[in-house]
Formats: structure tokens, sequence, C-alpha cells
């Protein structure tokens, strides 16, 4: 664990959840697979694009749209549907369609083995602190066996921006209006979404060092990193 910053007392902690409190490539790999058979299934004409061109033309619709770079359910269901417009589909067909193939995605999206760590973790600091959720993904919280531990879920929706935008923090401190800014610690893997997201707030954060994301993507130092879950409890379950 690494300082950067004095830690101020802290009265609620905010986690990401997406390759922070559990490994979620395997099950992401799964499900993009699954995903994209379905398509292929129900649109043939979709196989003229491989799985690696349908995830670049995702990554292109994040740079060219930003309003959709923090939602990945509504970037999702736009590559799906303004992809299969392009390769001829009806737009009607087009958004049905991409509705259908989003729920065989979330079906193996959350399949989630949540590590015991981590139910450890939120059980012990559940018992002091609120515990949010901010997560720019679209996992059921309820499916995976988390959402008890959570005071508030708060995902992207209409009118609802993902991080590092304001919407979800902000959205956080309502829930607790007599927490200051400062008295908030955001976890989490993402030096963008997370680090800076929480940076702006002028909330603490700790960084998770051991998600996606490697140092040289920080704009702004974090109060803390760490580099397993544990760490977290031993610091703040005392």
């Amino acid at each position: 664990m690494q300082f950067f910053r004095r830690l101020q007392p802290i009265q609620a902690i905010s986690f990401d959840l997406d390759d922070t409190l559990y490994d979620n490539v395997p099950v992401m790999q799964r499900a993009e697979a699954q995903s994209y058979q379905t398509l292929c299934e129900l649109f043939p004409e979709a196989a003229q694009w491989t799985r690696q061109q349908w995830a670049t033309r995702r990554w292109q619709l994040m740079q060219t749209e930003p309003q959709l770079a923090s939602d990945m359910t509504a970037l999702r269901l736009a590559t799906l549907a303004r992809g299969l417009g392009e390769l001829g589909v009806a737009a009607r067909a087009a958004k049905q369609g991409a509705e259908d193939v989003f729920e065989t995605f979330l079906h193996y999206r959350n399949q989630v083995q949540v590590p015991v760590d981590t139910h450890e973790l939120l059980r012990v600091l559940g018992e002091r602190y609120p515990l949010v959720a901010l997560s720019n993904g679209n996992v059921d919280t309820a499916a995976i066996g988390i959402r008890e531990y959570f005071a508030v879920v708060v995902q992207p929706s209409t009118g609802v921006r993902g991080k590092p935008h304001p919407d979800m923090f902000a959205h956080a401190n309502q829930q607790f209006p007599k927490f200051p800014a400062p008295a908030w610690l955001h976890v989490g893997d993402s030096p963008y979404a997370d680090i800076l997201g929480a940076h702006r707030m002028g909330w603490q954060s700790a960084w998770f060092r051991s998600g996606l994301y490697a140092a040289d993507e920080l704009q702004v130092l974090p109060t803390l990193a760490f580099d397993y879950l544990p760490q977290l409890q031993q610091l703040l379950g005392r």
C-alpha cells in the first residue's frame, strides 16, 4: 500500500465493481463470445464482421460519441443497432435484434464468481461505513450476490452519466447529504473514471493497482494505492 496524500477521516466508501471487486475479464470474454453467436444466429449477415471487428466498431463509437463512452449498456445497444442497420437490416428489426442479443450478453455477463475476500471486505467495512456501488457497467449486483452490502447502487441511466462525470458521485452525495466531500473514499481500478472522477468531486480515492490499468495512465494521484483487497480491509476495518 502506498500513500500519496494524507488520509482524512472517512465517513462513507464507494466502490467500483468490475475488475475492482472481482476479475471481470473471463466473464466478459464468455459474454462476448455467446452474444456474438446469438447475433449471427439471428442475423447471418452479421457474420461478415468478426467479433474483433464488432468490438472495434464499439471502441470507435466511444471515441466519436462521448455521451456513450461512460454508459456500457447504451454503447452496446447502439453498436449493435447501428451495425445491423449498416448491414441492411431494417431499423425496427435492428433495434429489436440489438435488445435480444443484449439479453444474451447480460445473462452471461452476470455469471460472476465473487471471491470470498470480497465478501469479507464488504461485510467488515459495511459494519462501519455506508457502502455505495458506482459502476459504469451493467452487472446486476443482486444476481452476483453482493447487493445486500450496498446502501445504494448507482449505474448510468437516462440523465445520469457514468464516471468520471460527476452525476453518479453527486447521486451518492444526495443520499448522504451530511457527509462532506472529503469524507468520501472512492475505490476503483480506473485512473480516468475512478481516480480522476473522485478527485474532481473533492473525494478521496484508493486506486486498485491490480485491475486493468497501468500507473502511466494516472492523470492525478490518488490518496492511496493498493494491490490486494485485504490491504484495504486491514486499513479501514480496524
